[in-house]
């Protein structure tokens, strides 16, 4: 399944990215979310390239149906590594549920917009369960979609130190 979201930001571009190449931004942003359990397990910056790794515990902000309850837990234990050129304002996204079957990622392309700058996130999630695959990546990106808001007033918070 694919899907794009787009995050706008009342700053240019090249504040945007400063905040996604800023380790602080990640452990801010989770805290504000209300994450439990945040833990940076890698960080690189070397010249333009920035690499995060980041595990923490949240909740699915979806009702579960009853056949997902059998392969998605209450509280689920979540993998992200954010990497991003700074130069070019590119980056990947990759996230593990842990002992979920999906795959799930997304390209990143944050851009100049307007009076602010943009940044487009392209997902996309597979799932490897025949039969209720389909209808577990469509809840994955449900709850996707139910965390961005959230996700984007957090990061609009903080880019205002920026």
């Amino acid at each position: 399944m694919k899907q794009e979201l787009k995050q706008t930001f009342d700053k240019p571009a090249s504040t945007v990215i400063k905040m996604f190449g800023d380790r602080q931004y990640f452990e801010r942003k989770y805290a504000e979310l209300g994450f439990k359990n945040v833990q940076v397990l890698e960080h690189d910056k070397k010249g333009d390239q920035f690499t995060i790794r980041v595990r923490y515990t949240a909740k699915a902000d979806v009702a579960l149906p009853d056949f997902a309850k059998k392969f998605v837990p209450a509280e689920m234990t979540i993998t992200q590594r954010d990497s991003w050129d700074m130069a070019k304002k590119v980056g990947q996204l990759e996230v593990e549920l842990a002992g979920l079957p999906l795959k799930v990622g997304a390209a990143m392309r944050l851009v100049d917009s307007g009076k602010g700058s943009t940044n487009t996130i392209a997902w996309e999630i597979k799932c490897s369960v025949p039969l209720v695959g389909g209808k577990l990546e469509k809840l994955l990106m449900s709850d996707i979609e139910a965390k961005a808001d959230a996700d984007l007033a957090a990061s609009r918070k903080i880019l205002a130190d920026y």
